[in-house]
């Protein structure tokens, strides 16, 4: 696969893509938002070969890329295969890196902000019955998992949460039955992360705020009560990491 870097002239050259690198994409992308999550096994060599279409040796080359950078670990041999592993965090490095990337930050929770919230609105006109149900369910767990990560910020509890937190998002993207802004969330997400590194290594207690207003407002049909908090709890995330960098 190829892809191009922009000009001015709306041309420029073509840079030839690895296919390992489009499957190290795919397998990073379904890390970051949580759809497996540490201590999960991965589908096997074959199996990923099979639902990607590509040969064993390229899941093999992003295998090793992600070993790498400490995402998944490898067993081999009878038995082995492939776990998620928890992120590692070390506050000052990530300090680093967001002061350093101080405008990708703010980009990405501008993009944030803008997406999920036109997601949200839509959520609230077009959402079924099952919609409310899953997502008051995985409410419940966030507070669960919150709780329990107040009591111990380790990377497990940490990334519990952090795991239900964007089934919530991504369950009101699905919720507004648009496959572009279903994608346009996705891809708002996972760049907000980025710039950071992965994760923050602790949370804060307000880190469910807001949610249980987004979803009453979701579920009384009022898009514009439930844009304007999932706005409110964006702004907070982003007010939250401004005051932990100043520490």
């Amino acid at each position: 696969m190829t892809t191009a870097t922009a000009s001015p002239s709306g041309f420029g050259p073509i840079r030839q893509i690895p296919a390992h690198e489009l499957v190290v994409d795919q397998m990073r992308r379904a890390l970051e938002l949580g759809q497996f999550r540490p201590g999960d096994r991965l589908p096997t060599e074959r199996e990923l070969s099979e639902m990607l279409d590509v040969s064993r040796t390229v899941v093999r080359a992003a295998v090793a890329v992600l070993e790498r950078e400490g995402l998944i670990a490898v067993r081999r041999g009878r038995g082995g295969g492939f776990t998620v592993q928890a992120p590692t965090y070390d506050p000052a490095e990530t300090r680093r890196l967001m002061r350093q990337n101080k405008t990708a930050v703010r980009d990405a929770f501008d993009y944030r902000i803008v997406v999920e919230t036109g997601a949200t609105r839509l959520a609230a006109l077009r959402r079924r019955a099952a919609d409310l149900t899953k997502l008051r369910t995985l409410l419940e767990s966030m507070d669960s998992a919150l709780d329990a990560a107040m009591q111990d910020q380790s990377a497990h509890r940490v990334t519990e949460f952090q795991t239900l937190d964007s089934a919530f998002h991504m369950g009101i993207a699905q919720a507004c039955r648009n496959d572009y802004l279903l994608e346009s969330v996705a891809d708002a997400r996972r760049k907000m992360w980025l710039p950071t590194g992965a994760i923050f290594g602790r949370l804060e207690p307000n880190a469910n705020d807001h949610h249980e207003a987004i979803l009453e407002a979701i579920e009384s049909r009022d898009p514009e009560v439930a844009a304007a908090q999932m706005e409110e709890h964006i702004l907070g995330t982003r007010n939250t990491l401004e005051s932990w960098l100043k520490r």
